[in-house]
């Protein structure tokens, strides 16, 4: 089994959320990506849940993962390992 990727930072700006690793790989996504992100106040975005996979709006409904985020920034690629990223509480 592989090491995890250890988030231990989360925050936000006007156009995207960000997470960091404790080794220091920063990744991110942008609320245009996603409708209800876009389309969502800047109080409802700061609005989020972190859980051990992913950062979680409940007002809007809308879940995305830690692991996508790495993986679509090129630091934890698609192959035949699994690339296994979690938030440190």
């Amino acid at each position: 089994m592989t090491t995890p990727l250890q988030i231990n930072k989360v925050w936000i700006d006007d156009n995207f959320i960000y997470a960091q690793a404790v080794t220091g790989e920063t990744a991110s996504y942008c609320f245009n990506d996603w409708q209800s992100l876009r389309d969502a106040t800047l109080e409802q975005r700061a609005d989020y849940v972190l859980s051990y996979g992913g950062i979680h709006w409940p007002a809007l409904d809308e879940d995305l993962s830690f692991e996508g985020m790495f993986e679509a920034a090129g630091v934890c690629p698609r192959g035949e390992k699994e690339c296994n990223v979690v938030y440190l509480k």
